[in-house]
């Protein structure tokens, strides 16, 4: 038996897939256990049957987005220097965001959590972003320590500066359309790519939190591994 049959034969996974897309285009609130029984041709009283209400099937179909996300886009080694490392700490975290999917929705139903958070973020928080978060700052920390040794930072600067790093990631989902509109085609064929845009956040940040300037940091950036 197919993949595909043994998902169509299976009424659990049929509202798992009718849900995903729902739940993207409508948010929680507006979708309705109605609609998304009718696309998977199921009774209405199955999402109780299976999931127990909207909510349990709501934190299904996320738990199944982070899943994916972090199969395909795993957490970087602790390997290398805290240069390399903060790149490949900021290429996962690009990749994360920006990365399409093969169903076209799990990025807006990811980004609709993030904005208008429900039951299902707090988890979301502590599971898919506090990891990486606090990889990032770890490192930051080791670059801090190495231009200044005998510097305490306080933890609450750590948490700054990390999250420094993930606005600047995230901008380049949210303002996507700006960046489109203000960048040409062709640069951002050129320059906008995920190991690009790493690239250049990891320069900005090394020249913040080593005093370098930016072209310096970025030739160090360059040095990092590329992931074209």
């Amino acid at each position: 038996m197919s993949h595909a049959a043994s998902r169509a034969d299976d009424p659990r996974l049929r509202i798992l897939d009718a849900a995903g897309p729902t739940f993207a285009k409508h948010g929680f609130d507006n979708a309705t256990v109605r609609e998304i029984c009718a696309a998977a041709g199921v009774n209405v009283a199955s999402v109780a049957y299976y999931f127990g209400d909207k909510m349990g099937l709501y934190l299904e179909v996320i738990r199944l987005i982070r899943g994916r996300r972090e199969q395909e886009f795993p957490m970087p080694a602790q390997e290398g220097s805290a240069e390399q490392r903060l790149y490949l700490q900021i290429h996962t975290l690009l990749q994360r965001m920006l990365a399409g999917d093969a169903q076209g929705w799990e990025a807006q139903l990811m980004m609709r959590e993030m904005q208008r958070p429900t039951e299902a973020f707090r988890e979301m928080a502590e599971e898919y972003f506090r990891p990486l978060q606090e990889q990032l700052e770890t490192t930051i920390g080791e670059i801090l320590q190495s231009e200044a040794p005998a510097q305490l930072v306080p933890v609450h600067q750590l948490q700054q500066l990390a999250l420094s790093v993930v606005g600047q990631c995230l901008y380049y989902r949210v303002g996507g359309d700006v960046v489109q509109q203000l960048v040409s085609p062709r640069d951002r064929e050129q320059h906008y790519t995920t190991p690009s845009l790493a690239r250049h956040i990891t320069a900005v940040m090394l020249a913040s939190l080593t005093g370098g300037t930016y072209f310096d940091c970025l030739h160090r950036s360059t040095a990092s591994p590329t992931h074209e």
